[in-house]
């Protein structure tokens, strides 16, 4: 039997591992969305899930990449939550708005 990839197993999974407070998928939802909760969850979601992984959890979800970087820079700034690989989607989508005369997320 085949294995397939599973995007939010690999997720909690990080989670998980990275902390002892229990969570479930709706949670990796509202922290994709919003980047508030705990700590260690939002830690792990954007400093140990790559990019790729991130993007097909919000793409499943109707998560749009506007929202998914304003979480990512929310976890960043309060909780320490560090990506280079999200720091760079993040300075894309700024830089993007920027050329387009947008508002800054």
């Amino acid at each position: 039997m085949a294995k397939t990839f599973n995007p939010m197993a690999t997720a909690l999974s990080a989670i998980e591992n990275a902390s002892t407070v229990p969570i479930e998928a709706d949670e990796v939802l509202r922290l994709l969305r919003g980047g508030q909760g705990a700590g260690s969850h939002l830690r792990a979601l954007f400093g140990d899930v790559g990019l790729s992984t991130l993007l097909q959890i919000a793409i499943a979800h109707g998560i749009d990449d506007a929202t998914l970087a304003q979480a990512y820079r929310q976890a960043a700034s309060i909780h320490a939550a560090a990506n280079p690989e999200l720091d760079e989607f993040v300075a894309e989508m700024e830089g993007a708005r920027n050329a387009a005369g947008a508002h800054v997320v």
